[in-house]
């Protein structure tokens, strides 16, 4: 998926062979990788995180915002679960867009387990080569880390 079209977005690869990863994406951007997913046909989810302080308020933001089925079990192993299955809402891919997150990144270890269950759904997603991206939505310009990451060159 390319995400560029008439500017550049700012976004910065956290976690990605291709197909799925995990990023950071300016909110600016954001109407550009709705128009790029809707080409692509990919079901983009929205999840607001702003009252997720913690993992029992991070399921719960997830399995509202993603509209998880009723077997759900609401608890981290059912959420990965559904993050590895989207039976409910066929696509060739899927994006999901984190917005908020700032007060589930005050509590490092709640953030630790959501960020693993996520690079894990990564995993499974890139096993069976299916497009799975989540974005982090950030209002200030990404951090230094040395590169363009823009183009992915150093």
């Amino acid at each position: 998926m390319t995400l560029q079209r008439n500017s550049k977005p700012t976004y910065e690869k956290q976690e990605n062979n291709g197909t799925a990863g995990i990023f950071r994406l300016a909110r600016k951007d954001l109407p550009a990788l709705r128009q790029a997913a809707d080409e692509l046909k990919q079901h983009v989810f929205s999840v607001d995180l702003e009252n997720a302080h913690n993992v029992p308020g991070f399921i719960k933001a997830l399995s509202r915002d993603l509209d998880f089925p009723a077997w759900f079990g609401g608890n981290l192993d059912a959420l990965h679960d559904c993050l590895t299955d989207f039976s409910w809402q066929p696509a060739p891919g899927y994006i999901i867009t984190l917005s908020g997150s700032e007060s589930l990144r005050a509590n490092p270890t709640s953030f630790a387990a959501f960020n693993q269950v996520l690079a894990s759904a990564v995993e499974a997603w890139q096993a069976r080569n299916i497009p799975f991206r989540v974005f982090y939505l950030h209002d200030d310009p990404p951090p230094a880390i040395g590169r363009d990451s823009s183009t992915g060159k150093s």
